[in-house]
């Protein structure tokens, strides 16, 4: 509550201000730049008008525009054409403030005037053209009403007063208006406030010096102190100096001296170069000091990301690496030492990440980083380090050097185990049957693809195993105890399996094998072991009941390529063999693939490996 207190009383007191400034100005301008009895010359009352409205709420507006009026009512009223013009020269005055204000927020809500050159720019078309020229027409006519003359001329006169007057006080009047800009920040030190009294004084002595003499043309002299001010103490400062060497201009005219009192021409043509040679220098600093404040900001964000990237690479767990167009560290974070396990990076290659046998790899990825700046190129490696593996991933990107010089890298390395070891598991998993801990029918034909494309150079043998009268086993004591049989199969294909020999349930009681033996006999001998340890396991019901399962085998040998679906099937025939002659053997395919069992003739096309 005590804040918003505060805001509206600061708010009262600016408005209050710049009432006392508007309503000064204008009475004394009015005053003393009539000439002839005339339309006033200098104009600065709009420029703090609309730098008090661009800094307000819009539902301010009203009541600020009817106090400001009345204000400049009483100035006309008191030093100008009297009582009977001031209501209409007044409304056309706010009419002007009004548009110029409405533009400025509507094509700059940021009120970023001074930030960068779109915002400068609006802000002179704005200021000292579009609002001027509006309030020209009826400001002339007007005028040509209350003293005669032609309408065109004092719309002119308007217009060139108005305008320049503007262009020549609105910029101070912003940054004051403001409050908060980084020149104000400065004069609130002490060393602001000696070095803005320096700059004053010097600005009214050089002013002095070009102002007061005709002996030698130094109207270039006050660009010295301009520039200096922007350099001290930015817009703000180019804006008093622009100020202060305009009072001393205006003295000088008033006084008869100088070069623009020797001009061969009316005092208000005189007035009015003045003030045309006051807006251009004040249009040759402001840039400057525009650009150095954008300068100031840029060198600030700088400084901002650069202890952004200090703090993140101080504390992250990644390495931030920074590597030369060779491909050598330059700059590493402190992660980098505990990642690489070396105290000293600088100079070495980014393959010190990783395993020697990789460095071949890092260097490609390297290459193909720097052919495509911008891009980011990814790659993820198991590393052995202090007994344990640990995976861990780049990613690199290129960054190309200016006008075609060499590319630099910057790379990030990361310790991604717990993530590998939980992708490597979900791959298990998703390959690996839950009950048995076999590979599952995925998984298997995963191997079997590529071993049938490779059979015409490593001949291969397929199996198919079905446990004999499996649904009866699950309907006399039920699935607990099928499962525990399917996992007692399991154990004995496990012990079974080696490099040459793998094997996988395929689905219900269905088990599938490869082996890479050299002939369909040793494959045919491992069957029979499998079948006849199955055979002879005996297993324990929930009443402990001892009972065993037999396995029905069928077995093809697989020497040229074909489909996963067709191998299978050749497979599967000697299996429908083997049941049909009283299940628990092994029947051998004597066919090609895709050879289908026939119930005539079974002995002629099938070598039978019968159990005892």
């Amino acid at each position: 509550m005590a804040g918003v207190q505060g805001s509206v009383q600061e708010s009262g007191l600016r408005t209050f201000g710049f009432a006392l400034a508007f309503f000064g100005v204008t009475s004394l301008t009015i005053y003393s730049t009539r000439f002839s009895g005339g339309l006033a010359l200098v104009w600065f009352g709009t420029a703090i008008l609309v730098a008090l409205l661009v800094n307000v709420p819009y539902r301010a507006w009203p009541r600020t525009t009817i106090f400001f009026a009345s204000l400049s009512i009483c100035a006309t009223t008191l030093f100008g054409f009297g009582p009977h013009a001031a209501v209409p020269l007044a409304l056309v005055n706010m009419f002007e403030a009004l548009v110029i204000a409405t533009l400025l927020v509507r094509f700059r809500p940021e009120r970023d005037y001074f930030e960068n050159w779109s915002g400068f720019v609006k802000l002179i078309l704005v200021g000292g053209a579009v609002g001027p020229a509006l309030a020209a027409l009826p400001g002339g006519a007007l005028v040509a009403a209350e003293v005669g003359g032609g309408w065109w001329s004092h719309s002119i006169e308007w217009f060139a007063g108005h305008g320049l007057g503007t262009l020549l006080v609105l910029p101070l009047a912003l940054l004051l208006a403001r409050g908060n800009s980084s020149g104000l920040a400065k004069l609130r030190a002490r060393r602001g406030w000696g070095e803005l009294i320096c700059l004053s004084l010097f600005s009214v002595g050089i002013g002095w010096t070009a102002f007061y003499q005709t002996a030698y043309p130094l109207l270039f002299l006050p660009i010295l102190p301009l520039m200096i001010a922007c350099f001290l103490l930015g817009r703000i400062g180019a804006s008093i100096s622009v100020l202060l060497t305009a009072l001393v201009a205006f003295a000088s005219l008033a006084a008869g001296a100088g070069p623009f009192a020797a001009l061969s021409v009316p005092l208000a043509e005189k007035a009015m170069f003045l003030q045309f040679y006051l807006v251009v220098i004040l249009l040759v600093s402001l840039p400057v000091a525009t650009a150095l404040k954008h300068r100031e900001i840029l060198h600030a964000n700088i400084l901002h990301r650069e202890a952004l990237h200090r703090m993140i690479s101080d504390h992250s767990d990644d390495a931030l690496l920074s590597l030369d167009d060779a491909g050598r560290i330059r700059f590493a974070s402190p992660a980098g030492v505990r990642l690489s396990g070396l105290d000293d990076l600088d100079g070495r290659p980014l393959s010190v990440f990783f395993e020697e046998a990789d460095a071949s790899l890092i260097e490609n990825a390297l290459a193909q980083a720097g052919a495509s700046p911008g891009m980011t190129k990814v790659i993820e490696r198991a590393v052995a380090t202090r007994g344990a593996t640990v995976w861990l991933e780049a990613k690199i990107r290129a960054v190309e050097g200016r006008q075609g010089a060499s590319v630099s890298y910057v790379v990030t390395v990361r310790d991604v185990t717990v993530r590998k070891k939980e992708e490597l598991q979900a791959m298990r998993d998703a390959c690996t049957d839950p009950l048995t801990g076999l590979p599952n029918r995925r998984a298997f034909i995963k191997d079997l693809e590529p071993a049938l494309a490779a059979a015409g150079e490593r001949p291969f043998s397929l199996a198919i195993i079905d446990l004999d009268h499996f649904k009866a086993v699950n309907d006399r004591y039920g699935h607990d105890v099928g499962d525990l049989v399917l996992k007692h199969v399991a154990k004995i294909m496990q012990r079974l399996s080696d490099a040459d020999c793998l094997f996988a349930r395929l689905g219900g009681e269905e088990f599938g094998m490869i082996a890479w033996h050299d002939t369909v006999t040793a494959s045919a001998e491992l069957c029979e072991r499998l079948r006849e340890a199955i055979n002879e396991h005996q297993i324990r019901d929930a009443d402990g009941v001892m009972f065993g399962v037999s396995a029905s085998i069928g077995l093809a040998r697989l020497d040229q390529p074909c489909s996963a679906t067709l191998a299978l099937q050749t497979a599967d025939s000697p299996l429908y063999s083997a049941k049909a002659a009283g299940r628990n053997r092994v029947h051998v395919a004597q066919g090609a693939p895709g050879w289908k069992y026939r119930t005539e003739g079974t002995d002629e096309r099938h070598r039978l490996m019968q159990c005892a």
